[in-house]
């Protein structure tokens, strides 16, 4: 019973082994190409989400410059009776009537962006970056017809470029 049993096991090794060969080199061939084309195809798709996903954060950031530029020209041309031009890297003042109120803008060339300064009587209260992504002084054109204020401003992120042209009333006297 001894010789039968050792003699099955050692049968069922030799029919194992011929079985479990492995895989032909043709087989091998066409597990790799398969790879290749999924990887390929991942890749792909990963490299479109990455500049998509950059675009897109360009986008809402030019966009995002314009709109909050707007809302504090916006607010300080409300207030402002007049609008003073200026010089050099200073786009000009926006005066309440009284002059107790002044919203100086101006061109930060070191970083690039739209610099609002709020002074009460002459005293400087407050700087603030109102537009980040301004890439050169020109992309901010400050003009006044009567009692319109108009600003044209262009922000630059990356590749994407935003313009608006802005028209504010100012308080009439």
């Amino acid at each position: 019973m001894k010789t039968f049993t050792l003699f099955t096991q050692r049968r069922n090794r030799l029919l194992k082994s011929e079985s479990e060969r492995g895989a032909s080199l043709v087989e091998m061939l066409v597990a790799i190409a398969i790879s290749v084309l999924v990887f390929s195809v991942l890749s792909s798709a990963l490299v479109q989400f990455v500049l998509t996903t950059r675009w897109g954060n360009n986008q809402l950031q030019a966009t995002n410059a314009i709109q909050v530029a707007s809302l504090w020209l916006g607010r300080d041309a409300l207030e402002a009776a007049t609008f003073t031009a200026g010089t050099g890297s200073e786009y000009g003042t926006l005066s309440w009537a009284d002059a107790s109120q002044q919203y100086r803008y101006s061109y930060d060339n070191v970083n690039g962006a739209l610099v609002r300064e709020h002074y009460d009587s002459g005293i400087l209260q407050s700087t603030r970056t109102v537009a980040r992504h301004i890439q050169d002084q020109g992309d901010v054109i400050f003009s006044t017809t009567g009692q319109l204020l108009s600003v044209s401003i262009t922000a630059t992120s990356g590749e994407e470029i935003e313009s608006a042209n802005l028209n504010f009333a100012l308080r009439t006297r």
